[in-house]
């Protein structure tokens, strides 16, 4: 954050903007309180007629195109912030909330905010991982059982990937991932990324996974015991969440920044 490049320019550019549109604001509430004075005075009070008087009379709000500029900031932050960190979920509209309780927007708030609740917070890139892990379906035989996994000969555990190849791969990629977390303690931020395609394995002294072209995953086990570790993981207090609460919100591209970059 304290690198004075590009982002120490936009989010400077962002403080200022949001600054002259509140002030905008303060001072257009002020002529409006004194037109409506003036007219007060000039207008007999038997001629005040609402239908006269209401386009003075309401106060002008600049509320609404300002939550926009603040929503569309916070996308750019986001954006800005997800250089050279993983690709994880950050919840737009958590985000929104915090910028709207600070005394006054501060970008560079904002952006720490990001990066120590979602982009560099161990527990948010576990959540993404276990869900990606989740969706793979737990296979014994020919059957699909949709709600648990079993493990044959207490190290052999059969998945299957569903949905296009690149959501296959990512989620072997988060398998891989979860692989690590379990049987080195490894941080999730920093897990292993490996990928690889249908066809393909991995093979380590601790495990060995084969991806076979039909989508079928089998995780081979060397100790029971990080089999045990890995189904608990899986299957743990989280199992449910699914990443419900990151909501799916559109973010904007880069290219909708081009022209203030």
């Amino acid at each position: 954050m304290n690198d004075h490049g590009p982002r120490d320019y936009i989010y400077t550019l962002q403080n200022n903007t949001l600054n002259l549109l509140l002030c905008a604001q303060k001072e257009a509430r002020y002529k409006l309180e004194q037109i409506c004075e003036r007219i007060k005075v000039e207008v007999p009070v038997s001629q005040r007629q609402s239908l006269f008087l209401f386009p003075f009379a309401d106060t002008v709000n600049l509320s609404d195109p300002i939550d926009i500029m603040i929503d569309r900031f916070i996308n750019q932050i986001v954006l800005l912030e997800s250089i050279g960190n993983p690709p994880l979920p950050v919840d737009l509209e958590d985000v929104f909330k915090f910028a709207k309780k600070l005394p006054a927007y501060d970008a560079f708030q904002v952006a720490e905010y990001v990066l120590d609740t979602y982009l560099q917070n161990n527990n948010n890139a576990l959540k993404r991982i276990k869900a990606d892990c989740q969706k793979l379906i737990p296979l014994n035989g020919d059957r699909l059982f949709s709600d648990r996994i079993e493990v044959k000969h207490d190290t052999v555990i059969n998945l299957k990937a569903s949905g296009n190849l690149q959501d296959s791969t990512k989620c072997v990629e988060s398998l891989l991932k979860m692989l690590d977390v379990v049987i080195h303690s490894a941080e999730p931020l920093k897990a292993r990324s490996i990928h690889i395609d249908p066809g393909e394995s991995y093979l380590t002294e601790d495990v060995r996974l084969y991806f076979f072209k039909n989508r079928t995953i089998r995780l081979v086990f060397k100790k029971p015991e990080h089999a045990r570790k890995f189904i608990i993981a899986l299957q743990g207090a989280d199992g449910q969440e699914n990443n419900t609460n990151i909501h799916e919100k559109q973010q904007l591209s880069f290219a909708s920044y081009s022209s203030a970059i």
